[in-house]
């Protein structure tokens, strides 16, 4: 009885995680309306409320979602050049989901987090010794490393995944190698 509830729950919440995409094709997410959602994914509003109460809920749920995904990528390899294509071609693998939360939702959260955990296993190793003096630096170096593969991975999306994976990881393994040698 239980997975057969379990079913049904993951098609209800597949139905409106479809329905989102496609209206969020045409408005804003805070110009949809629960009404509208649960009629265009044939849910009633019942089956809507069992599960979120707002339509932002499917959408923070899509993003925890991709961020447990890219953190087993995360978990799949100690090398940062690795870490980085599996994550581009996770991103590539599912484009779609990729755009929505990338353009529509604000995935720089979620990739914020994942590089905040791949500073933590792969701290930089930088040639300038770290003391107090150094340390705000050190902190600029990897703010800017940060903020700049996330821009990179947004505008690639942004711009329907113009290259491939393996290039793009190439590009910001690149640029984040040379500031680690910094």
């Amino acid at each position: 009885m239980i997975l057969r509830k379990d079913r049904r729950v993951q098609y209800t919440k597949k139905l409106l995680r479809e329905a989102l995409f496609d209206l969020l094709k045409e408005k804003k997410l805070s110009q949809i309306s629960i009404t509208e959602l649960c009629k265009t994914a044939d849910v009633n509003r019942n089956s809507f409320y069992r599960h979120y109460t707002v339509p932002l809920d499917i959408l923070l749920e899509l993003e925890e979602e991709v961020f447990e995904k890219l953190s087993a990528a995360l978990r799949k390899s100690y090398k940062m050049d690795e870490v980085i294509l599996l994550s581009c071609q996770l991103l590539e693998n599912d484009k779609e989901m990729s755009k929505i939360v990338f353009t529509k939702g604000d995935g720089s959260g979620i990739l914020s987090r994942i590089l905040t955990s791949v500073r933590n296993n792969f701290p930089v190793e930088n040639q300038i010794e770290h003391t107090p003096q150094t340390q705000p630096f050190v902190e600029m170096v990897y703010q800017f490393g940060e903020k700049g593969s996330i821009a990179v991975i947004k505008n690639w999306i942004e711009n329907d995944f113009i290259y491939p994976a393996e290039s793009v990881a190439q590009m910001i393994s690149y640029l984040v190698n040379k500031l680690n040698k910094l």
